[in-house]
């Protein structure tokens, strides 16, 4: 049986950085609301910004652009596949 341990949230991301959606924690409205923007599980998403207090995450997914708050970013779970420079 393998196990995958989730460790790196998008609240864990640097600027720039490139990562595959691995998991969504969230309210089945949150999930939803997230699916049609394009942040799912399997998708490609790259950090934008990051707000001063890192309360709010800036995340492009595909065309779409969405805002994150912390709690919400603090349940998308990802795979960092690059950083870009």
């Amino acid at each position: 049986m393998r196990r995958i341990v989730y460790s790196m949230t998008v609240c864990d991301m640097k600027k720039g950085t490139r990562a595959l959606v691995l998991k969504v924690e969230a309210a089945e409205a949150i999930r939803e609301r997230l699916r049609f923007l394009g942040i799912y599980k399997g998708a490609k998403i790259v950090l934008l910004k990051i707000s001063l207090l890192r309360s709010t995450y800036l995340v492009q997914a595909g065309s779409a652009r969405a805002a994150l708050g912390r709690d919400v970013a603090a349940g998308v779970y990802v795979w960092r596949t690059e950083k870009t420079p």
